[in-house]
């Protein structure tokens, strides 16, 4: 039998070489990679930009992920770059791992299906934008963007030129995607209020000039923001301090961390397809907290180092995470990775190969990006500000328009979309 099976098995090729077959059988050009896709057979080819503390442990996590094959790194600090190539190279046993100090030479390569960009936050959009307009996918580190007018040319970017675009927060569904289900079956009644508590403030960084080390491109790592003498703390990825933790890169911890508890909150209410609509300020009502309040009404507290990790309080009890114990009351459709992915990274492997659109798409990434920058700029301003989304603008506040968008530095500059 087995050697029937073979001979009709051998028949029926030959005959198909031979032009057999009435009708020819039809494959779609993207299993062979056309139109900008992945064939399904092949792993996925990245690229990583960005080599600091968060940049190595997506490297280490890309390179223990069989859909996904490294083909080089890229860092404007050529310690953290022959680093990173050494740990291609042990990984895949060779010794020719690519190595680029400068981003715009890995997005002139074909070869390149996707980027990993996990540069500081001031880098985040432009890296995206570029490499969208490349036609290169993008897995960008959160938060997405530094300011608010960035929010919009990333998602911009990603649907003009159709490519597969997540933020990588990988907390939202990992540490509290648990939630939704829970919280959007009723489980306590109409959320009214939510609480966030999380890092310190934002500082200016008046540090010490210091010699600039070996082999580091300074002004690139500056990039857009202000030129300001070379410290190493200024420039340090301590996830306790560092450039996280001075405006001249970002929002600090509100930023970095929110992107993290307050994505969570808004997937676990079902509302981070949207932005507030007001920002109270401290005192308003008697709160203590910064309070940003959305058009149903459910109004999302921040204050720093506050005692909250996620609580949402509802008209039937509250929630806390990892505290409150309790069952969905009836089966809902959320959100979740798609082809069964269980983690981010395989999540955005499905989608690179399906051309779908990710768990943490880039508009769910800046729609919580948002979020974190209006209640920096109303800790900064201490007022009642109305938010015009559509328009993305404060509703006759001079002072507050000015915080939409940042002075960029030349020659970098973001690109139009």
């Amino acid at each position: 039998m087995k050697k029937n099976q073979s001979q009709l098995s051998r028949r029926a090729f030959l005959a198909a070489s031979a032009g057999a077959f009435a009708a020819p059988l039809l494959v779609s050009g993207r299993v062979f990679g056309f139109d900008g896709g992945v064939a399904p057979s092949n792993v996925i080819q990245l690229f990583h930009i960005g080599l600091g503390n968060r940049g190595n442990e997506l490297l280490g996590g890309f390179l223990g992920n069989p859909q996904f094959r490294s083909l080089g790194v890229c860092d404007c600090y050529k310690d953290h770059l022959d680093r990173a190539a050494d740990r291609v190279n042990e990984r895949y046993h060779i010794n020719n791992a690519a190595k680029y100090a400068h981003y715009e030479d890995v997005l002139q390569r074909d070869d390149v299906d996707a980027i990993v960009c996990a540069c500081p936050d001031h880098w985040h959009t432009k890296i995206s934008v570029e490499a969208c307009q490349a036609g290169k996918d993008v897995y960008c580190e959160k938060p997405l963007t530094l300011t608010l007018q960035e929010t919009r040319l990333i998602v911009k970017a990603a649907r003009k030129y159709n490519r597969v675009c997540t933020s990588g927060s990988q907390r939202v569904m990992e540490d509290y995607g648990y939630m939704a289900p829970i919280i959007q079956s009723g489980a306590i009644g109409e959320v009214k209020e939510v609480y966030c508590g999380l890092g310190n403030p934002p500082k200016h960084c008046y540090l010490p000039e210091q010699p600039i080390p070996e082999g580091f491109d300074w002004d690139r790592w500056q990039g857009q923001a202000p030129y300001a003498p070379f410290n190493s703390e200024r420039c340090s990825g301590n996830y306790g301090g560092g450039w996280r933790a001075f405006t001249e890169y970002g929002n600090g911890f509100l930023a970095d961390w929110g992107a993290h508890k307050f994505g969570g909150a808004l997937y676990a209410l079902g509302i981070d397809d949207q932005e507030p609509v007001e920002i109270l300020p401290r005192g308003y009502d008697g709160s203590e907290y910064v309070c940003a309040v959305f058009k149903n009404g459910v109004k999302m507290y921040h204050a720093w180092n506050g005692p909250h990790d996620i609580t949402i309080i509802g008209t039937e009890g509250e929630y806390r995470h990892q505290q409150t114990k309790l069952n969905p009351l009836k089966a809902v459709d959320v959100r979740r990775y798609s082809g069964g992915a269980t983690n981010i990274a395989d999540d955005f492997a499905f989608c690179v190969r399906n051309r779908v659109r990710p768990f943490q798409d880039f508009f769910y990434g800046a729609k919580t990006a948002a979020l974190c920058q209006l209640l920096a700029i109303g800790h900064k301003l201490n007022r009642r500000l109305q938010w015009d989304s559509e328009n993305c603008r404060f509703i006759d506040d001079d002072e507050a328009n000015r915080h939409v968008a940042r002075p960029q530095r030349y020659p970098y500059v973001i690109p139009e979309v």
